[in-house]
Parts: C-alpha cells; sequence; structure tokens
C-alpha cells in the first residue's frame, strides 16, 4: 500500500498470525522506505524466531534509523545465533545509548566469550545504562577474563552499575573478587553492601570471614542479613561468636537468618 501507516497495521496484524509463509515479506519490509515499517519488520521477524532471519537481521545493523537498529538488535537476542555476534558487538559502539544497551543484552543472551572483551571495553561509556547492562552481559557469561573490569565497575559513580559488579563477580565465583568485594562492604550503598555480601558468599572464601563479621553489625537491616546467611555459606567457626550475638539483632530477618547461619555451621 502507498500508505506507511497501511503496510505499518498491515504487518502488525501479520506478525499476530505467526504463519512461516509471512517470512519473506517480513524480509522484504526490512528495505521499506518507512522507518515505522522497518522496525515493525524487525520485532515481527524476533516473533517468528526463524534463524533464516539472522543474516537479514544483521545487514539491517546499519539502518540508519535508531529505532530501527534497536529493534534489530532486540530481534537478533531472542533468535541467540552465534553468527550474530560480530554484528552485536560493532553495534557496542553504536553512537546511540539504547543501541549500545540493547546489544550489550543480546551479547550477555548469547553467552558468547568471544564478546567479553568489548563489553569490558564499555565499563568506560559515558552512559550509566550501558554500563551496568555490560556488567550484567559479563555476569550471564561467568568469564574469568571479565574479573578485571568487574572489579573497575566496583567503583563506578553509578551505584547502580557498581551493584550489578558485584552481582556480576558472584556469578563468576573467582578468588580474585574477593578483596574487591571486601572494599565494596564499605560502600556508601546498601544496596551495593548487601549484594557485596552475597557475592562473598558466593565464592565461599574463608579469607572474606572477618570482614563479614564486623559487616554483620551494618546499619542496614537487609545488609546484615545478607551478611550472616553469607557466613552461613562460608561455614567457618570464627564466625560463630557474631552469629550467637545477632539472634538477638532488632530485625526479626536478621535473627532467622543468623539461626540459620549457624545450624550451617554445626553441618
Amino acid at each position: 500500500d502507498s500508505d506507511k501507516e497501511v503496510r505499518e497495521t498491515a504487518l502488525h496484524a501479520l506478525v499476530q498470525l505467526r504463519d512461516p509463509s509471512i517470512f519473506e515479506p517480513l524480509v522484504q519490509a526490512l528495505k521499506d522506505a518507512s522507518p515505522d515499517v522497518r522496525e515493525q519488520a524487525a520485532h515481527g521477524l524476533s516473533q517468528l524466531r526463524d534463524k533464516r532471519a539472522v543474516d537479514p537481521l544483521i545487514a539491517a545493523l546499519k539502518d540508519q534509523n535508531a529505532d530501527v537498529r534497536e529493534s534489530v538488535v532486540h530481534a537478533l537476542s531472542q533468535l541467540r545465533d552465534p553468527r550474530s555476534v560480530d554484528g552485536l558487538m560493532a553495534a557496542l559502539g553504536d553512537t546511540v545509548p539504547d543501541v549500545r544497551e540493547q546489544a550489550a543484552f543480546a551479547l550477555g543472551q548469547l553467552r558468547d566469550k568471544r564478546a567479553a572483551p568489548a563489553l569490558a571495553a564499555l565499563m568506560k561509556d559515558a552512559d550509566a545504562d550501558v554500563r551496568e547492562q555490560a556488567v550484567f552481559a559479563l555476569g550471564q557469561m561467568r568469564d574469568a577474563s571479565a574479573i578485571d573490569g568487574l572489579t573497575l565497575a566496583l567503583r563506578d559513580t553509578n551505584p547502580d552499575v557498581r551493584e550489578q559488579a558485584a552481582f556480576a563477580l558472584g556469578q563468576i565465583r573467582d578468588a580474585r573478587s574477593v578483596a574487591p568485594l571486601i572494599s565494596s562492604l564499605k560502600d556508601e550503598n546498601a544496596d551495593v553492601r548487601e549484594q557485596a555480601a552475597f557475592a562473598l558468599g558466593q565464592i565461599r572464601d574463608r579469607a572474606a570471614v572477618e570482614a563479614l563479621v564486623i559487616a554483620i553489625k551494618d546499619p542496614s537491616p537487609d545488609v546484615r542479613e545478607q551478611v550472616a546467611f553469607a557466613l552461613g555459606q562460608l561455614r567457618d567457626p570464627r564466625a560463630i561468636d557474631a552469629l550467637t550475638a545477632a539472634l538477638k539483632d532488632a530485625s526479626a530477618d536478621v535473627r532467622q537468618k543468623a539461626a540459620f547461619a549457624l545450624g550451617q555451621l554445626a553441618r
């Protein structure tokens, strides 16, 4: 149809059908004169989950419209095909933050370790949401080569990035993360301190015991609760006195976790 809104509405209706026969019309629509139609076509291809769409979507990563590029990157994240890794890594350098953020998410879904260095480089991105998404993606990959970049992210100016970095380090579970995470137990943001305690519990390195014993007196009950749980994960008798004292904490959740932790130490 000559009217772009009619074409877009028709595409939307066809996508709802999810019939394989609409694959070719959707691929053709990626070259439509209207960016709204191209964006709708990329969305439609993501719904079909047909791996034949990978190559035309990779070509569409160079679309002049940022909304289209973002939709294309999202579509590739749904297809999860290794062939898209190089194109998605290139999209990490897009001029638009939303596209870079979506590309980082997509690479996290693919979990291809080839992308780890490119994601680590995003620790210096000007946009905090991009940095946070890159950190999350590195955590998804669980690649020890990302330790240095994630450790750097623990000192990010944005607390959400620091929190996500602590979580990612907990997923990777590398002993090299212990010292930086211990430092994060003193972060000014309670959510970061809580996540650092969780990560130390995941890593289960007893070098963290003394710092966690101190942190069980944190002013935040959520942090104290997570610290108690982490000490239970480490199962070190040096924590017994601190956990016993925590049985009298003002927070019932902290008392419960302390009791659980003491039970873990007795096993």
